[in-house]
């Protein structure tokens, strides 16, 4: 039985790999349309390749690496309106595309690019008056949350 998406924001949070990555690939074992459980998983994976040394975590990061390719592969031409799709595995290959092999710099700017087309909340993220507005969208969304500040 899959676990409610609380229980994840709290293994997200603590950084609990594997068992993070192991509940959101189980809801979308359970939901394969579940959005939230495609942009959660690619995010955490792509935060488990490339900061396994920092958490001082022995993690499968290559198994992950080509996990977080296979996902976007799988459900980017379904998610391409998708804003949160596009920044989430955008923002890990525009910075770690050297860890996923078949993606480069520029298509993970390209993604971001898309994000901030899709919705106006991408292009003001680092503008000074939007921490209230991170709070908002991100408080309970697990690795969102942990990453930008707002858990």
């Amino acid at each position: 039985m899959a676990l409610s998406w609380s229980e994840i924001h709290e293994l997200e949070v603590r950084e609990d790999y594997p068992p993070a990555i192991d509940a959101l690939e189980e809801r979308l074992r359970a939901d394969p349309d579940d959005r939230e459980a495609v942009v959660r998983l690619g995010f955490n994976l792509w935060i488990a390749t490339t900061e396994a040394m920092r958490m001082q975590k022995s993690l499968p990061t290559e198994l992950y690496a080509a996990r977080f390719v296979e996902l976007f592969r799988q459900y980017r031409s379904r998610l391409e309106t998708n804003a949160d799709f596009c920044w989430a595995f955008g923002l890990g290959i525009s910075l770690d595309w050297f860890d996923f092999p078949g993606t480069d710099q520029a298509l993970g700017n390209a993604l971001m690019e898309r994000a901030r087309e899709l919705d106006p909340f991408w292009r003001r993220i680092y503008q000074a008056d939007g921490q209230a507005e991170l709070a908002e969208r991100f408080r309970g969304r697990g690795i969102f949350a942990s990453y930008y500040g707002v858990a």
